[in-house]
């Protein structure tokens, strides 16, 4: 089996806090991953450790064989992402907000390109309207724009569907399920059980200093399994 992403005793400490702690994954190619955990269990440290934004404290990672660390410039071709909340310019519209962060990564973006990845989006009728008017579904589809500038092969989405309403969560989930169907590698944190398990190929569930378990939805329950894994975390708290 062909990995997009691998990592190996990933490990980030503050001081002597552990925020990661020896994290080892093996992303498939072409899988929408889903990386399940509650809040605080190190998801977002974990995805910017994975794109080079920070450095690890102990551990290797690579991303289509690129190592994050020592061939971080490589990366920016290779991936895109959304951590955490997009942030835009809300008088500018979807498309001048396009524009506008392709320039201040040095790029110019052509209006035929912007046009395109809206129309990927689903935001082609909005694209002329300022994004303070957009709702929170919009702002993320805009997000998911943003990150697909350049045309990544890998792309990592921070909580994606966090914060909308029924509605822009199926519509998310509908564009990521497109997005893996046009041969995209999507690493995807959550801490929504029932959201991981109804888009997720892949399923890696991370506790506070456990190791990870790494399942397929479909063999078993995500909801027995993340017992397990909550069960063993607390285990090797309290020996």
């Amino acid at each position: 089996m062909e990995f997009a992403i691998r990592a190996e005793g990933l490990t980030k400490a503050y001081g002597a806090h552990l925020a990661v702690k020896s994290l080892s994954l093996d992303v498939p190619a072409g899988s929408v991953f889903g990386f399940l955990g509650p809040n605080g269990a190190g998801k977002t440290t974990t995805i910017r450790m994975l794109l080079g934004l920070i450095r690890p404290t102990s551990g290797s990672a690579t991303v289509l064989g690129v190592d994050v660390v020592r061939q971080r410039p490589k990366l920016s071709s290779l991936v895109g992402a959304i951590v955490e909340v997009p942030a835009f310019y809300p008088h500018l519209s979807g498309a001048e907000n396009l524009r506008a962060m392709a320039l201040s990564s040095g790029h110019a973006l052509e209006r035929t390109e912007s046009d395109r990845l809206l129309e990927l989006v689903g935001l082609t009728r909005d694209g002329k309207v300022p994004v303070k008017k957009y709702s929170l579904g919009m702002k993320q589809r805009l997000g998911l724009a943003v990150a697909l500038m350049g045309d990544p092969q890998v792309l990592f989405l921070d909580e994606p569907t966090n914060g909308l309403d029924p509605d822009g969560a199926r519509e998310i989930r509908e564009l990521i399920g497109s997005l893996r169907q046009a041969g995209r590698t999507l690493f995807v944190s959550s801490h929504l059980l029932q959201e991981v398990e109804r888009f997720c190929t892949d399923v890696a569930i991370v506790q506070h200093d456990v190791d990870v378990f790494e399942v397929r939805p479909k063999r078993s329950s995500l909801e027995e399994l993340f017992f397990d894994a909550t069960t063993a975390a607390q285990g090797r708290r309290h020996p």
